[in-house]
């Protein structure tokens, strides 16, 4: 990465810049990330990892010794291994001045008793001394160096190549995008995506309530993606490759696979194609390392909840040329509603092989089974959940379905591989595949109405089956020039995913139920089919970008050509309709990253999704367009493990359809929505063992452009205001020494609850709490064990999650408990 102290050179202007960078696209080249790969071998760096004296200047304060050594690592690029007991319980003395990187190492290990050894450049490990004599041994890993699909220490991720498909500083990337990290999602015990998003700016989750487990997870990101009836949002990616969608069918992956969770917001069409406006999610899964990775997980806790987890790993032929991970969940509970029970089994299995220092492929497979007798189509009324009701309130147990007609069981495989060869210091290449499998059988019932005695709703049977075959390719060229004064990382890629998908649906009438005295298993016949329809979509991008580094200026400039089909045939009817579009979508940012860790940035970005169906003359839609301008600071303390985010946008998306008001049962696109706001985020590492994140969002959406009663009006289930903090802290040494907890707050504004705004959902407010003890500090023998209790919505508040129209609400989740017992080697 370039020196900060080396951004000196200033003499040509932004202007050519802009024109230099556009010369190289049209020569068919892409930008990446400017930083190297391998930090330790760039110019000013290679005789301080050779432990030679050129000079670096740290400043790294006084802190627990982990903190301190991943700041060592972010300024000079070392590689830094060590296991957990070496580093425990100690803290730093710091080191300022200016010095080579050996030097600034050993000033800060004086006083701990750790003491270090070179394994090659740029590369060193701990080891240290215990009472006894005994040492511990050192652990060679690829170091507390951050890599963009690889851990974080803590909350606070340096590196992500979700926003530019480069391994490129957060700090140094001129569009929004927050990262959740494993450390944050096992101290909050995660069960869902939308656990996970919970502390996200700019996110809003579990918008379908106590059913968002099922995949979708009820997630929009400012304002849009996410559906107000079943949750789905087809929005999300899975190391870098779209996760396709159709229907109810989505993969609800379990996030105990997930080393980070990254959301990058706004349009991003110019690396992924078809996107939704407001950004999307990328879910990085956990990958193989040369260092030994071994975890057994067993949590217990209300609503009947029993989970077994494993998570092992490490190096298999001893010089990291072969290296394994393997990740499995089972999971069997109850819910919160009646008669409902969730089971899923999941296993990842995930080698890299390494045949040469430059060339890397790593096979990654995926299989996940849930069967599940909750309904994402539990259903409730406005009028006795959010509004009066003279019967009084429904329960929030109460189940609206029937457990004779009641099931959703659903698999999902893939196989996949990431292939990465380099050739040489500036040129790298890079190939992402995977093929997955999406299989669902769901049975239903469902409320659709109340009678007008207003306890007696009518119902109705739904059945599904749906099948999808994904097959997703991106292939990319990466190169890293230098034109005078200007460093170009240059990325070209051509990207290729194709959707088949089988769809066969039925629905008929099914008794009605009586909201306050429910009776269940009636007789409920399987319903006829009304829609079975077979899909093919295809979609080929050709995208460049250039990232061009000038002294403290970043500039990222990108264009994308997108070709999209969609084929359908109708079973029923034998019908066939074929859609064809095409798209270009483009992006432009600018940052300056100043000496003192500040970063203001500039950012225009645009999107594209294909709108399927055609007008009342038969002419298909075109895609819905989308643009953001958006403007932030971003702010980096200098050595620290911490990162602050204020951002404001504006998005507009056009092409909505909307009611054609001449033709009855006919759509034109004539609609528009804006979304616009600011967004503040603080991912923190103030001292040992000290964590935090906090977040604000206030979101102005409102439909601008319609024919229907959402003219004017605010989308639902899209809040104004969103505020969220969560703290956690470990006691490092003293008699209290191994023993953490956290507590958070999350607050949401009120909703509307239909597109008139005819009526609200009320804000709630969640607290959320964990306990946590390092049992090794009671005995040696307990080396590895921790013990936590985590409870959500602590003080069991009973709440409206979201509405989507008067029938279809959802309550949010109750108080759940989950207490834990991890052991580690």
């Amino acid at each position: 990465m370039m020196d900060r102290g080396a951004r000196g050179r200033r003499g040509t202007a932004l202007l050519r810049a802009a024109l230099l960078s556009s010369a190289v696209a049209g020569m068919g080249a892409a930008a990446g990330g400017y930083a190297l790969a391998a930090p330790a071998k760039t110019g000013g760096q290679v005789a301080q990892a050779s432990g030679q004296s050129a000079g670096q200047r740290f400043d790294i304060a006084p802190q627990g010794l982990v903190t301190a050594l991943n700041a060592f690592s972010a300024v000079s690029g070392w590689e830094v291994g060590f296991p957990a007991e070496v580093a425990r319980g100690l803290s730093s003395p710091g080191v300022s001045g200016t010095m080579s990187a050996d030097e600034a190492l050993r000033r800060l290990l004086s006083g701990t008793g750790v003491s270090y050894q070179m394994t090659g450049p740029g590369r060193a490990v701990l080891s240290r001394q215990q009472a006894g004599g005994v040492v511990l041994d050192p652990v060679t890993v690829e170091g507390t160096r951050e890599r963009a699909t690889g851990p974080v220490m803590g909350y606070a991720a340096r590196q992500s190549a979700t926003a530019t498909k480069t391994d490129t500083p957060i700090l140094e990337t001129p569009q929004s995008i927050s990262v959740v990290t494993r450390d944050q999602m096992d101290a909050q015990a995660v069960r869902s995506l939308a656990d996970v998003l919970n502390y996200t700016s700019g996110v809003t989750t579990a918008r379908n309530g106590g059913s968002s487990s099922f995949g979708g997870d009820g997630i929009s990101v400012r304002g849009f993606g996410g559906n107000g009836t079943t949750g789905v949002s087809f929005n999300e990616y899975l190391d870098g490759l779209r996760l396709k969608g159709s229907g109810f069918l989505t993969s609800g992956i379990d996030p105990y696979l997930f080393e980070r969770v990254e959301v990058l917001k706004g349009p991003a069409s110019v690396l992924f194609g078809q996107t939704s406006p407001g950004g999307l999610v990328n879910m990085v899964t956990k990958q193989p390392s040369p260092d030994a990775r071994h975890e057994i997980l067993l949590q217990t806790g209300n609503q009947g909840r029993k989970q077994a987890a494993l998570d092992v790993g490490g190096d298999v032929t001893g010089d990291g040329r072969l290296s394994y991970r393997f990740a499995g969940v089972a999971l069997d509970s109850d819910t919160q509603t009646d008669i409902a029970e969730r089971r899923r089994l999941a296993a990842a299995p995930t080698v890299t092989i390494r045949p040469t220092d430059d060339t890397s492929l790593t096979l990654i497979g995926l299989y996940q089974r849930d069967n599940y007798d909750d309904s994402p189509l539990n259903y409730l009324p406005a009028q006795g959940t959010v509004l009066p009701n003279p019967n009084g309130r429904l329960p929030t147990k109460l189940f609206t379905g029937d457990p004779n007609f009641n099931d959703w069981d659903r698999k999902t495989m893939s196989v996949g591989y990431r292939f990465e060869h380099r050739f040489d210091e500036r040129w790298t290449v890079r190939q992402n595949a995977r093929y997955l499998h999406n299989d669902l059988d769901l049975k239903q019932v469902y409320a659709s109405g109340l009678l007008p005695d207003l306890r007696t709703t009518r119902r109705t049977t739904f059945s599904a089956r749906e099948r999808a075959y994904d097959l997703t390719v991106d292939n990319q060229v990466q190169v890293t020039v230098d034109t005078g004064p200007l460093r170009h990382t240059v990325l070209a890629g051509v990207d290729h995913q194709r959707l088949r998908s089988d769809t066969l649906r039925g629905q008929a009438a099914a008794p009605n139920l009586d909201l306050f005295n429910p009776v269940y298993g009636l007789p409920i016949a399987t319903p006829p089919i009304y829609q079975s329809t077979a899909t093919r979509i295809t979609q080929t991008g050709v995208y460049a970008q250039d990232q061009i580094r000038w002294g403290g200026l970043a500039v990222l400039l990108g264009g994308r050509k997108d070709w999209a089909e969609t084929q359908q045939r109708n079973r029923l009817t034998q019908g066939r309709a074929s859609q064809q579009d095409d798209a270009f979508t483009g992006r432009v940012g600018a940052l300056y990253l100043f000496d003192n860790g500040l970063a203001p940035y500039a950012s225009y970005s645009e999107s594209f999704e294909p709108t399927a169906g055609s007008d009342f003359f038969g002419n298909p839609f075109e895609p819905t367009t989308g643009q953001q301008y958006e403007a932030g600071l971003k702010y980096e303390p200098p050595g620290s493990g911490s990162l602050f985010t204020l951002s404001a946008f504006t998005i507009t998306q056009q092409n909505v359809t909307t009611a054609d008001p001449l033709h009855t049962n006919y759509n034109i696109q004539t609609g528009e929505v804006r979304s616009r706001g600011f967004e503040a985020e603080a991912r923190v590492s103030l001292a040992a063992g000290l964590n935090a994140v906090a977040s604000y969002t206030f979101l102005d959406a409102e439909v601008t452009k319609s024919n229907g009663a959402d003219r004017g009006k605010r989308p639902v289930a899209v809040p104004t205001h969103s505020a969220a903090a969560w703290g956690d802290y470990t006691v490092q040494d003293g008699p209290l020494a191994g023993l953490g907890g956290g507590v958070g707050l999350r607050y949401v504004g009120f909703t509307y609850g239909d597109p008139a705004n005819s009526f609200k959902v009320p804000s709630h407010t969640l607290v959320d709490a964990a306990l946590r003890y390092d049992l090794s500090y009671l005995s040696p023998q307990l080396q590895g064990v921790q013990a936590a209790i985590n409870a959500n919505n602590l003080f069991d508040k009973e709440y409206v999650a979201a509405c989507s129209r008067a029938t279809n609400c959802y309550y949010g989740l109750r108080r759940t408990v989950i207490g834990s017992l991890k052991y580690s080697w």
